[in-house]
């Protein structure tokens, strides 16, 4: 997770090109090695610019010369990730993070992070690219998270694919943290939908059978579909063979689409509007929760489905990217709606009717 404020003149040119990380304390004009401050310049400079004002106690932030702050992680969030890479061996049609060259330089970052970070975690996020593609970072954080914050719970988002790899998931999951779960991205019924999606040959198997190693090492698994033009004609079909090939995960999200990315390079191929398979999608979760299974909705506001689908659906969008549009004013269940992404820009859906 990141936000990004900027200050109205430049840090002080004792800050490396590439930037340093310092953790905010209570004082933000106190003195000292964690209070975000480099020679000249601290927060006095730029404390009512942009919303250097919400920062926290806690809060890790990280300096640029030419004054930009982006805050790494927010202490008062239950959404914080730590990015492990770029890279990915899928290119999903409607990934907002598009793969591209690893930077090593990002896994030092997190370390700092880690180290830097001293208030009570209760969730950390993993995520990328595809964070099973460095194993060897994996096994790093969990050494930290195990040390420092054992009773946190740590969501992995990751393809499955490289937990086809046996070997290599007995591994990591022999030096996980105690509370974590896999969050496996499906997106259909069959391989050839399925790798339509995720344009990737052979990307369908090696998921299913890294979903089977983990359960077999009794990690804990969720399993995420998300919703595009390819897969919606087929929701009641997809939680059947949810349902019959892994009863034993711990949680099935259906989820709405983040515009941006690839989903914004590709969304005339891959945009459905939620209003036109919400029937579909009431079908498909209250047969998961029929069959006694664990089901979410996710990224989708709750005037776009059917009251009988409204218990599944969750606030799901992370704090620092969720927005609502002028329509929702005065909706009565503005309070417990996911909202819209703001990556997503001016990319809304049809049907939004506020409820009075």
């Amino acid at each position: 997770m990141a936000a990004h404020f900027t200050s109205k003149r430049p840090v002080s040119n004792s800050i490396p090109p590439n930037g340093t990380i310092r953790r905010v304390t209570k004082n933000p004009f106190a003195s000292g090695d964690d209070v975000v401050s480099c020679s000249s310049f601290s927060f006095r400079k730029c404390l009512n610019v942009g919303n250097i004002k919400e920062l926290n106690s806690g809060d890790i932030v990280k300096l640029f010369p030419d004054g930009r702050i982006i805050r790494l992680w927010d202490a008062t969030s239950f959404q914080n990730c730590l990015f492990v890479t770029n890279g990915c061996n899928f290119r999903c049609l409607m990934c907002p993070q598009p793969p591209c060259a690893d930077n090593p330089d990002q896994h030092n970052e997190n370390l700092r992070l880690l180290e830097l970070m001293n208030c009570k975690v209760e969730m950390i996020g993993i995520t990328g690219g595809e964070p099973t593609l460095f194993p060897e970072r994996l096994m790093e954080y969990f050494d930290v998270i195990n040390r420092k914050f054992p009773s946190s719970r740590v969501e992995i988002l990751t393809n499955g694919s490289m937990f086809s790899d046996f070997a290599m998931s007995k591994r990591l999951a022999l030096a996980a943290p105690l509370d974590i779960c896999y969050c496996v991205s499906i997106h259909g019924d069959t391989g050839s939908l399925a790798e339509s999606i995720m344009r990737c040959n052979g990307g369908w198997d090696k998921a299913l059978q890294g979903i089977n190693n983990l359960a077999k090492l009794q990690q804990q698994i969720e399993i995420r579909v998300v919703l595009t033009k390819n897969n919606a004609p087929y929701l009641e079909d997809i939680a059947v063979f949810l349902y019959r090939n892994f009863p034993f995960v711990y949680h099935i999200a259906f989820m709405g689409q983040e515009i941006t990315g690839e989903a914004l390079e590709n969304y005339s191929e891959i945009w459905v509007e939620p209003i036109d398979y919400a029937s579909s999608l009431d079908c498909a979760v209250r047969y998961l929760a029929a069959m006694d299974m664990n089901v979410s909705i996710y990224n989708i506001p709750l005037c776009l489905l059917p009251e009988t689908s409204r218990k599944f659906a969750a606030r799901s969008i992370s704090d620092w990217k969720q927005t609502y549009i002028e329509k929702c004013e005065g909706c009565m269940m503005k309070s417990d709606c996911c909202g819209f992404f703001t990556t997503s820009g001016k990319h809304y859906p049809r049907g939004i009717i506020p409820s009075k």
